[in-house]
């Protein structure tokens, strides 16, 4: 009992002494005993090593011998996180958001009622007519996967390239079924809709941009080709946009890019149940 005492005395004046020694490097005119309320009392109880290095580089001052003792520390921490994400642990690795740009496409092409959307705006059930609409959830996936970090390198701009590259696959391999007797057509056809595509986009980012009237007349250019004279569906299709936008705009980061839990509007009916996702992985 006396020897485990003793241990515990010495390990408690090995934690005075160390933080005696730190205290009186950022603070030398400070007495020897501050230290220990320095690391165990007062506001400043949870500073870390982190938090001590990046006020000595904010500041100026300090003794550059602070950073070089924790560089160990941060060195293996580094490390260690540099691993883990390479393994596809951490939340937003490059793996994490691939699975999710996957499931995120899903949500749309299995979930949206393109009969509906045949049936009200009557339109065509054809390949160019299912790409359409697929453009237009993709797009708006697109707008709130760009919230997440628009920047060079950030998770959104990766999430947003990875739904992009999911749907040109699922476009390619669609319209490779739809055309075996004649697989030369592919190409040419997949290269006019990435154009339109792109020319989209544009178009519908001006117009989610601005008023009510900007974003029907992109709907109107690019949805309905031009060819709508009943002005109410118009409307409808705004408002729907408008509320899928929403929706998707209230979802949190887990939600939407971690663990995709996405349950689309319909487009009549907001009463009308729809098959809500979690996306489970």
């Amino acid at each position: 009992m006396i020897r485990a005492t003793n241990r515990l005395a010495g390990s408690l004046y090995c934690e005075v002494r160390a933080g005696s020694v730190v205290n009186h490097l950022f603070h030398p005119e400070s007495q020897t005993h501050t230290g220990f309320a320095y690391l165990h009392g007062g506001g400043n109880s949870h500073l870390t090593c982190r938090t001590m290095q990046i006020r000595q580089s904010s500041t100026g001052n300090g003794v550059s011998t602070i950073s070089s003792k924790f560089h160990d520390v941060e060195s293996n921490d580094g490390f260690l996180k540099r691993f883990i994400k390479k393994m596809g642990w951490i939340d937003n690795s490059s793996a994490r958001l691939r699975v999710s740009s996957c499931l995120l496409y899903e949500s749309v092409v299995d979930n949206i009622n393109y009969a509906e959307f045949f049936k009200h705006f009557t339109m065509p059930d054809t390949f160019n007519t299912w790409f359409l609409i697929t453009e237009l959830h993709v797009w708006m996936l697109l707008v709130r996967s760009m919230a997440e970090g628009a920047e060079k390198g950030a998770a959104g701009r990766f999430l947003r390239n990875c739904i992009v590259e999911t749907m040109w696959n699922d476009v390619t391999t669609r319209a490779k079924q739809l055309t075996m007797d004649n697989p030369s057509v592919v190409r040419p056809q997949i290269q006019q809709l990435s154009e339109q595509f792109q020319a989209a986009l544009i178009s519908y980012d001006e117009g989610i941009s601005y008023d009510d009237k900007a974003l029907a007349a992109a709907l109107w250019r690019r949805f309905l080709g031009g060819q709508c004279d009943d002005y109410e569906k118009l409307e409808l299709l705004v408002g729907y946009v408008r509320k899928q936008v929403s929706m998707l705009d209230q979802l949190s980061r887990y939600d939407f890019a971690i663990k995709p839990a996405i349950k689309w509007i319909p487009l009549i009916g907001e009463n009308r149940p729809t098959k809500a996702i979690p996306l489970n992985v």
